[in-house]
């Protein structure tokens, strides 16, 4: 895979692509979590480029053809390309709509490029929550597949006791608009940053009989160890 970064509106976006694009196949999209967002619970980072690129360790590891890691806003990026680049973009704004509507345009340019048909979406963490409220405004997603995701996030906010998103989009709130979308959401059973209740609080949300699946994985924690064993869970992907 090579890095290359896509203009997305309001961010630059970091991707890495593969050597070359299969036209016809799906594409499928890895979508990174907050990254190194906070240096304590109360002290924000000045950036958020991940140390551990849990998603794209992910991506690495499927076979399919089409596959592309997507950094969120600000990650990897320096100089001119972390223009709007303020904090409150990976704390309370960390999945507002101009994160979205950045992460939406520029998976539009990758569709172009790579002449694919038919969007899988693929999240870690955050990059899970940004997975969905993009599939929510999409009608080319043929499925959604996480791991630990933070499916509620008023759900989590409230669980944990900590400040609410107040500028950030909730997917919980699109239940209606992803209901119809195949998706599989595994769960770490050791995962003390966001627990399962979390993603159940998520599906409680859709109508009876649309729910969407839940799999909680013994002793995987929030980071450790998806992506060593992730050709093992595609196997299952819907």
């Amino acid at each position: 895979m090579h890095p290359v970064v896509f203009n997305g509106g309001t961010f630059d976006l970091y991707t890495q692509l593969p050597p070359r694009f299969q036209a016809g196949q799906p594409l499928s999209v890895y979508i990174e979590g907050d990254g190194y967002a906070y240096v304590s619970r109360q002290r924000l980072n000045d950036d958020p480029t991940p140390r551990e690129a849990v998603a794209l360790d992910m991506a690495v590891r499927d076979s399919a053809p089409n596959v592309v890691y997507l950094a969120r806003p600000c990650q990897y990026v320096s100089g001119s390309q972390r223009r709007n680049c303020q904090p409150a973009y990976w704390s309370i704004a960390r999945y507002s709509e101009n994160v979205i509507a950045s992460t939406n345009q520029v998976i539009d340019q990758l569709m172009a490029r790579s002449g694919a048909r038919g969007l899988r979406l693929y999240g870690h963490s955050g990059g899970a929550t940004v997975a969905l409220l993009v599939a929510a405004r999409r009608q080319d997603v043929i499925s959604v597949m996480t791991a630990a995701g933070l499916l509620d996030t008023e759900a989590w906010t409230t669980m944990d006791g900590l400040a609410p998103l107040v500028h950030s989009l909730n997917p919980a709130d699109q239940t209606q608009r992803l209901a119809a979308i195949p998706q599989l959401h595994l769960l770490g059973g050791d995962d003390d940053v966001i627990a399962p209740a979390v993603a159940q609080s998520y599906a409680a949300r859709f109508p009876t009989g649309q729910q969407p699946r839940l799999q909680i994985v013994p002793g995987q924690t929030h980071t450790c160890c998806w992506a060593e064993h992730w050709p093992e869970f595609l196997r299952a992907r819907p």
